[in-house]
């Protein structure tokens, strides 16, 4: 666990990254849905889980997000779905370190992907015969925070980067 004055450095770091950092794309890696007892009715409770793995290349990042979204219904298991989604990054900074890179991937990337993973489950979780399952929407109130406090900020095309 960080410290506050290491995890306003983190953010700070996080910060410069965002700064120059450009999406190059969003993929979706892998895909498996597996039905467990279709005799169990709604409503289901939804547990997600979630890993994130990031990749630190030169001038750029790659993040892969690997999901895990299981419908409970009476505490037993009705279907999982398993996805993992891929974001590459290209980035003009000299030096980003992994931890740079991972604190930038909990409040941007995932920001970033979450949409796609809610839309991925609901028309899975439907294809496979069930009501759409709707996760939550990512809690962003701490993102917005930093956001609005101008911890974290785009810079525009004319800035220089520092």
């Amino acid at each position: 666990m960080q410290t506050p004055a290491e995890f306003t450095e983190s953010l700070r770091l996080a910060s410069t990254l965002h700064e120059s950092a450009n999406l190059l794309g969003i993929r979706l890696n892998s895909l498996e849905a597996k039905v467990i007892n279709r005799k169990l009715e709604p409503p289901y409770d939804v547990v997600a889980e979630l890993t994130p793995n990031v990749s630190v290349g030169v001038k750029t990042i790659t993040f892969e997000v690997q999901y895990e979204v299981t419908a409970l219904a009476e505490e037993q298991e009705v279907f999982r779905i398993s996805c993992a989604f891929q974001a590459g990054y290209e980035h003009e900074l000299d030096d980003v370190t992994v931890d740079m890179a991972s604190t930038y991937g909990d409040v941007i990337v995932l920001a970033t992907l979450h949409p796609y993973v809610r839309e991925l489950v609901h028309r899975v979780s439907s294809d496979l015969g069930f009501p759409g399952l709707f996760l939550d929407n990512l809690d962003s109130k701490d993102l917005f925070r930093l956001l609005s406090e101008e911890e974290i900020r785009k810079r525009t095309s004319d800035e220089d980067y520092a």
